[in-house]
């Protein structure tokens, strides 16, 4: 497997490990359900981003059969349809670019009850990327870091973690000659990376949830088709 994919995918489940390390401690007898969201949907949020499409299909099914809304205080109750109805289209997604659409709801579903309900998520202290052993492994760590902050944004929800991502992300783009020599690549490659720079950009200047989340979906969809382009395609 090429070194940027092996940074990428493993950075992914690194972000859904985090995702659900960082479950919410409460001392409600929901806790162990928010336990559980976080466990699926940072796990949702990991096959996403590595465009696992069949992984999309099975944690949104568990977070569907899981989360039915029965029990939940009346507040929450919208917010839990929401977020039932961006998990079933998840669930039956019938590409990479309408799973991220529909992960990105729900994560702005759950930022959304967060804030509703006055449990706004502490996401910690905003440090820069790491780097990595070389120029493609640190763009591609930065990229992941990015995309992890952006979740964080929106899963808070937090500004403070949003701008960070977009930062970030918005930074020098990949360069094609970076990631692959294939003149059959180049163009769609070189492509793909501008569109994840411009969407950093837009990131930069987007406050509502739900615009937000659209700029999230379409992050990971075109990390998911770049991907899937440099490791499938030669």
């Amino acid at each position: 497997m090429p070194t940027v994919m092996r940074v990428t995918l493993g950075a992914a489940l690194a972000g859904a490990l985090v995702a659900v390390a960082c479950a919410p401690r409460t001392t409600t007898d929901i806790e162990p359900r928010m336990a559980d969201h976080f466990t699926n949907v940072g796990l949702l949020y990991g096959a996403a981003a590595a465009g696992d499409l069949v992984a999309v299909h099975a944690q949104a099914g568990l977070l569907l059969a899981r989360e039915t809304g029965a029990g939940m205080p009346r507040k929450a109750q919208p917010y839990v349809e929401e977020l039932r109805t961006f998990t079933g289209l998840a669930a039956r997604a019938p590409d990479h670019q309408s799973g991220a659409s529909a992960v990105a709801r729900v994560g702005a579903a759950c930022g959304s009850c967060h804030k509703a309900m006055k449990r706004v998520l502490a996401v910690g202290t905003v440090t820069g990327p790491p780097e990595g052993d070389n120029p493609v492994e640190t763009r591609m760590i930065r990229h992941q870091w990015a995309a992890d902050r952006l979740w964080d944004g929106l899963v808070g929800p937090s500004d403070v973690s949003w701008q960070a991502g977009a930062a970030v992300l918005r930074d020098a783009p990949m360069y094609t000659d970076e990631l692959t020599e294939d003149v059959e690549q180049y163009a769609a490659v070189t492509k793909l990376a501008w569109q994840v720079h411009e969407t950093g950009a837009l990131a930069n200047t987007v406050t509502d949830q739900t615009r937000r989340a659209e700029l999230y979906g379409t992050l990971l969809a075109t990390c998911a088709t770049c991907h899937d382009l440099l490791l499938y395609a030669k």
